[in-house]
């Protein structure tokens, strides 16, 4: 069963001003109850000198439905309700617990996620700026390193840390 109730109306019994005003666009009236009226109208006064398609457009799409009252629930299905929402909170707090266990556990092992991000190493003065660099970043050896060995051993292990 869909829910809905189809609502018939006899437009045979309507004025044919009220008839009128339900074909108009701003009407209001769902595109069943204004093709419904139309067809009446053309019943009454013959051709109307235009298609029912024109007064369609821009209605909504749904019949007149309306929604049928639902039942009250039985004393069963409250029950069931109740006894669902109980399990369910027992459920998430026993989540809860075992997840803090879990993390618990892992601390004292020494497996405890590191959040924190690596921290940036201190790289020097360039221009009257103090540069930065992540940790664990590698020099590669260029033109420029290979004259500066030449010039300064010293400074060209300072740099590479060979």
């Amino acid at each position: 069963m869909s829910g809905k109730k189809k609502i018939v109306r006899d437009y045979s019994e309507m004025d044919t001003a009220d008839l009128r005003k339900m074909i108009q666009k701003d009407s209001g009236a769902s595109k069943q109850a204004a093709k419904a009226a139309f067809k009446e109208l053309e019943k009454r006064e013959g051709d109307m000198g235009y298609s029912v398609t024109l007064i369609l457009g821009g209605r909504k799409r749904e019949p007149d439905t309306m929604d049928l009252p639902k039942s009250k629930p039985t004393e069963k299905e409250r029950k069931k309700s109740s006894d669902d929402a109980k399990a369910k909170k027992l459920m998430d707090s026993l989540e809860k617990r075992a997840a803090k266990e879990i993390r618990e556990e892992r601390t004292k092992l020494g497996l405890a996620n590191n959040k924190k991000k690596t921290a940036m190493a201190r790289g020097g003065m360039a221009y009257g700026k103090e540069h930065m660099y992540v940790a664990g970043g590698s020099v590669t050896d260029n033109v420029g390193l290979r004259a500066l060995k030449k010039a300064s051993p010293e400074a060209y292990n300072k740099i590479t840390g060979k």
